[in-house]
């Protein structure tokens, strides 16, 4: 049996949002491998309290998230028969600081420097005793992971998009459909997503003179998560309601993930692309992602003059036809039935 220990705050109160979605995805590979597969939920204030409904028959554990290397200690202690894999989220002690150094003055703050060195030793935790790190990224691994003490197996088990399989009855529509729009999934009040509405408003400012049409560009700031909204140009619409991402990507053109901060994965690149959109990133951003991901996407420099005219051409026409959502879930499939059989 597999048991699939999922964190509370990853359950509906989060719909949408990118755990969630991470989630998701994991969920539905591993029904599709056809194992004994049993989800327990994960109390994040008393993870320990799981280890109470681990059936006899469990011999394999999936873990989301690196955050909690007591309980994989303590599982490897009381269960050695258990073969423990830890999904990686993020290269956690990056993503901190990226999060957390909205000012200059930051990079001199000591506090910054000993949380981050906390997160790492928190990830080597996990390392130290799991079977199997099994990072959402492949440059996490490459830069992060693989640099931490401990013995785990690093493993990449890419992310799939889960909205054309949760959302079965919202096909994408042909590209004469959709409406003229470029959307941007618009993020938090921290550095990364800051920076994504900021080069939004400066993309659009540029990119509206060099459009055969006219185009409407959105910023999704879902009302259930933000009372204040960011000050960009009136050319943007900020939409406050954003129930179903995946439709309102099935209505639109094109996808913006214009931050340059961030690790992990950024979930909605790939969302984009599985919806038919045209999916534009910051250079920096896309550097990180993998080649097969990114050679699908426009690239947009805000500090570029040309990349804005680059990007306007290609709106004119549909984005590649391409089955990498459709490639990874078979991907991802198949590295947990390998693992967990």
């Amino acid at each position: 049996m597999i048991v699939h220990l999922v964190p509370t705050f990853t359950g509906d109160s989060a719909y949408g949002a990118g755990n969630w979605k991470a989630v998701a995805a994991n969920r539905l590979a591993l029904a599709a491998t056809g194992l004994n597969v049993r989800e327990i939920p994960l109390d994040p204030k008393s993870p320990l309290s799981c280890l109470e409904q681990l059936p006899d028959e469990t011999r394999h554990v999936l873990l989301e998230y690196t955050w909690w290397p007591q309980l994989v200690a303590r599982i490897r202690g009381i269960r050695p028969e258990i073969r423990i894999h830890v999904r990686a989220h993020n290269a956690e002690a990056y993503q901190h600081f990226h999060r957390n150094r909205i000012y200059k003055r930051d990079y001199i703050k000591p506090a910054l420097y000993r949380r981050c060195v906390q997160l790492a030793q928190r990830d080597a935790g996990c390392k130290k005793h799991a079977d199997n790190i099994l990072g959402i990224s492949d440059w996490d691994n490459r830069f992060y992971w693989n640099w931490l003490f401990g013995s785990a197996n690093v493993g990449y088990l890419p992310y799939f998009s889960p909205w054309p399989y949760v959302r079965s009855e919202v096909a994408p529509p042909a590209w004469e459909d959709r409406q003229h729009a470029i959307v941007s999934m618009g993020g938090n009040f921290d550095p990364s997503g800051i920076a994504n509405f900021q080069h939004f408003d400066i993309m659009s400012q540029r990119l509206t003179p060099m459009l055969r049409e006219k185009w409407d560009y959105v910023l999704t700031w879902w009302s259930q998560w933000h009372e204040a909204v960011p000050k960009v140009g009136s050319q943007i619409r900020i939409e406050r309601s954003c129930e179903q991402p995946w439709d309102l990507l099935c209505q639109s053109r094109a996808l913006a993930v214009l931050t340059h901060l961030g690790f992990g994965f950024k979930t909605t690149v790939l969302d984009g692309l599985a919806a038919g959109c045209h999916v534009i990133l910051h250079p920096i951003l896309a550097r990180r992602l993998p080649q097969e991901v990114r050679e699908l996407c426009l690239i947009y420099d805000p500090e570029s003059a040309t990349d804005a005219q680059t990007v306007a051409h290609a709106l004119n026409g549909p984005p590649k036809q391409q089955q990498l959502n459709a490639e990874l879930f078979s991907r991802v499939r198949q590295t947990l039935h390998s693992l967990c059989s």
